[in-house]
């Protein structure tokens, strides 16, 4: 059972070294080639997935067809937006859902 145990921390270890070269690719590539627009954070959530204090942070704008869209931005930093903030972001129009801050920020 041990053997067992070993074998998937380090299956679950690799796969996470994985993940975060792609996660900060998607990142760069959204920033390089989203498209801007202003946005308002609406709410902020803790993420209960991990055991790290990690943060999910929702923000409306309208979409360059006009919709008016929800999306998330994964933890920014703590402390660094607060709901009301107005902030600039980009997205992915294939991927309006998730969005990427571009640190700038106003308040209320």
């Amino acid at each position: 059972m041990a053997v067992l145990s070993f074998i998937f921390s380090i299956l679950a270890g690799i796969i996470l070294v994985a993940f975060i070269p792609f996660s900060i690719y998607k990142t760069q590539y959204t920033k390089k080639n989203g498209i801007e627009a202003e946005a308002i954070v609406t709410r902020i959530e803790e993420d209960t997935l991990s055991d790290a204090i990690d943060y999910d942070y929702y923000v409306r704008y309208t979409t360059a067809e006009g919709k008016a869209q929800e999306a998330r931005i994964k933890n920014p930093g703590p402390g660094l937006l607060r709901v009301g903030y107005r902030i600039r972001i980009k997205y992915l129009p294939e991927k309006p859902d998730v969005a990427v801050w571009i640190k700038e920020r106003k308040g209320r």
